[in-house]
């Protein structure tokens, strides 16, 4: 071959060395697979070659890629699989020299790419016979190279871009943490925040703050509230000296030796003290705090609160105080309370009253129903126990009266009031109610109708002279009607029409003369007293017509002003019958002392709304003292000569016993109006 040949065969090689160099400037950017397709088809198409085959590994250690171009002969790709297959990699480049026989004998090349072919392989095949030279194996090689640096380049920008898409990632996800971290953070936060401020808000409410001591080094933590219930400046720091000096002189000692006690014992603390505050006023705290000891160092320390207890104790004083004033009223009034358990038959409450009032020991516990049954009068038991079934049976309240028996004997007047409690289905769970000794009170109601008695007998006295010219006015009038009715039958022939009528009168008569001895001895009988509905302005008439012989002897004009439709009032007829005596006659008998102006007596009636109906006894006599007004119903107080004081007092027992009231007033130019009210039905009852 001469030179010419050489020449050109340098340029050539030239050619595709240029070439070679320009092809990694292609590959950047692109992955794996392309540079090793791209290498392949360069070593066919640009080198002019039968076959190549490309192998780059990954120096990570990923997945090799294999790329095959162009037509090989069957004996060379046997060979190269079976190297790979036997040895794995070709360290060393080899050449292939007559592989096949007759027309498929072709030549060969293998050349390792790196050290030991760790980074890939690149087989190449020619039937040119002096394949491979010298410049194909160093332009195979320069191609290998190239692919070779290319396919780790990319493998090293894809390992970067996988690098940043994970940092980008990480960051995303830190990123992501954080924010979600912060919001955690500020949600906890906020949370903190706002248990600090229901817990603030809580300690305000309940005036009870917390605390904290440290025993070594006596330092305390003390909360807002806790500031507040010292009274203090929360910028101060609070110690043991202040709490003691805070803490009242009475109690200070006693304080001091409490803390000294549960440190020495190192056990809780719970206990009551007062503090004398600046402005000199006191306050109660209730301290409950828990002995903490610090794990392995030994040092004690108390965790607890501290709560102003002063409205708690103003108020346990206040119910000590009210409780001790109802058991003294209890006492003075003779009344006991109680409350009962109809389904088992027991009392869960007696006051100290009612054991006294019903013969049980305080000591002890409520008596059953069979045991306070036992102590029931034997003439009473039957009807109080009835009462009492009843009143439990229907549900409703009872007032009920009743004697007991006392162990010692002694028999007591019981007048006592239940009302039933209801629970949540209907049923009646408790009966609640009250017990009252009466004793005394019916005996002094007793001696009062006594005296009411005496007082109507002695005022009958005074009626005497009246009550016989009643009585002989409508005797008279009987005889003579007797004598006429005589005298038209002795007539020939006698008149039956005048008999008739003669003896009409003396029926009349007979009559009027049975009324009024009726009333007399109604008026002087003793008999209890009744609750019948009066209509007020009958019942004044009928002592009208007692007192009319009375009213003529002393000259006194009598007038009435008795109001229509008034309501029915319950009482004793006797009983305010005998009120209205006692006015009348007071009244007259003043005028009677008296020479100056006319003798007139006015009695009205009037309806008085909700106090019910008003009675008045108005005189035109000399009047009353206004110093004495107050006075003048009070027992044994009299303005009378020779008065005893006992009838207005007599009157006023009757009318407030009647659930009224009574008055005196002076009248206007001159004399006096006494006046009282009667309440109608409705309000009796529920007194």
């Amino acid at each position: 071959m001469g030179p010419e040949a050489d020449a050109l065969r340098l340029r050539r090689a030239l050619r595709d060395l240029v070439a070679l160099s320009t092809v990694p400037a292609v590959w950047v950017g692109r992955e794996p697979p392309a540079i090793a397709a791209g290498l392949a088809d360069v070593l066919v198409n640009s080198l002019h070659l039968d076959f190549a085959f490309v192998r780059l590994c990954d120096p990570n250690g990923g997945a090799a890629v294999e790329i095959a171009r162009g037509s090989a002969w069957p004996a060379f790709l046997e060979w190269l699989q079976y190297h790979l297959a036997v040895d794995g990699r070709l360290s060393r480049s080899e050449i292939v020299r007559d592989i096949g026989s007759g027309a498929q004998r072709c030549r060969g090349i293998v050349i390792p790419v790196g050290i030991n072919a760790e980074g890939g392989l690149v087989a190449a095949a020619c039937n040119h016979t002096d394949f491979p030279t010298e410049i194909d194996q160093l332009l195979l090689s320069v191609a290998a190279n190239h692919g070779a640096t290319a396919f780790r380049t990319a493998r090293l920008v894809d390992d970067h871009r996988r690098a940043e898409e994970a940092i980008r990632v990480s960051e995303q996800q830190l990123r992501k943490a954080r924010d979600e971290l912060e919001t955690k953070v500020a949600e906890r936060t906020a949370e903190l925040q706002r248990s600090e401020a229901y817990l603030a808000e809580a300690q305000r409410l309940s005036h009870t703050g917390s605390l904290g001591w440290d025993v070594s080094s006596g330092k305390l933590y003390w909360s807002e509230e806790t500031f507040r219930i010292f009274e203090c400046d929360p910028a101060d720091e609070p110690t043991v000296e202040f709490v003691l000096q805070r803490t009242h002189p009475d109690d200070r000692t006693w304080v001091q030796q409490t803390f000294d006690r549960a440190v020495q014992e190192r056990k809780d603390l719970d206990f009551e003290h007062r503090l004398l505050m600046p402005d000199g006023s006191i306050k109660y705290v209730k301290v409950v705090s828990l002995a903490w000891k610090e794990d392995g160092s030994g040092s004690l320390q108390f965790v607890g609160a501290i709560t102003d207890i002063t409205e708690r104790k103003h108020a346990e004083e206040v119910l000590r105080r009210g409780e001790a004033y109802l058991s003294e009223a209890q006492r003075l009034s003779h009344t006991g309370s109680w409350a009962a358990i109809p389904a088992t038959g027991e009392y869960n409450y007696f006051s100290e009253e009612a054991f006294r009032i019903l013969g049980f020991d305080p000591a002890g516990r409520p008596p059953r129903f069979g045991e306070l049954q036992r102590r029931f009068h034997p003439d009473d038991r039957a009807r109080t126990t009835e009462r009492f079934e009843t009143a439990v049976r229907e549900k409703v309240d009872f007032d009920v009266g009743y004697r007991i028996v006392h162990p010692g004997g002694e028999i007591r007047e019981i007048q006592s009031i239940g009302h039933p409690v209801f629970g949540p289905s209907g049923d009646v769970v408790e009966f609640v109610g009250t017990v009252m000794d009466v004793t005394e009170r019916r005996r002094a109601e007793e001696e009062r109708q006594a005296l009411a008695h005496a007082n109507r007998i002695t005022t009958m006295g005074q009626l005497t002279a009246s009550i016989a010219h009643e009585v002989n006015q409508p005797i008279a009038a009987v005889v003579t009607n007797a004598q006429a009715a005589l005298r038209w039958l002795n007539m020939q022939p006698p008149d039956p029409v005048e008999v008739r009528q003669a003896l009409d009168r003396i029926v009349s008569n007979g009559r009027r003369a049975g009324d009024v001895i009726g009333r007399i001895r109604a008026l002087v009988r003793k008999a209890p007293p009744r609750k019948d509905k009066l209509d007020i302005n009958d019942t004044i008439r009928e002592v009208i017509a007692l007192t009319r012989s009375e009213l003529h002897r002393t000259g006194t004009l009598l007038q009435t002003q008795l109001a229509d439709g008034l309501p029915l009032v319950p009482g004793d007829r006797i009983e305010l019958q005998q009120v209205m005596l006692n006015l009348i006659l007071n009244a007259v008998e003043a005028m009677s002392g008296s020479d100056e102006g006319s003798r007139e007596l006015l009695i009205s009636t009037e309806d008085d709304g909700a106090n019910g109906v008003r009675i008045a006894v108005r005189d035109w006599g000399p009047g009353l003292k206004p110093e004495g007004l107050d006075r003048l119903f009070d027992a044994f107080y009299t303005t009378k000569p020779g008065g005893m004081g006992m009838g207005l007092s007599i009157c006023r027992s009757i009318i407030e016993a009647h659930g009224g009231r009574v008055w005196a007033t002076t009248n206007v130019p001159k004399g006096a109006v006494l006046q009282f009210t009667l309440p109608p039905e409705a309000a009796t009852s529920s007194q």
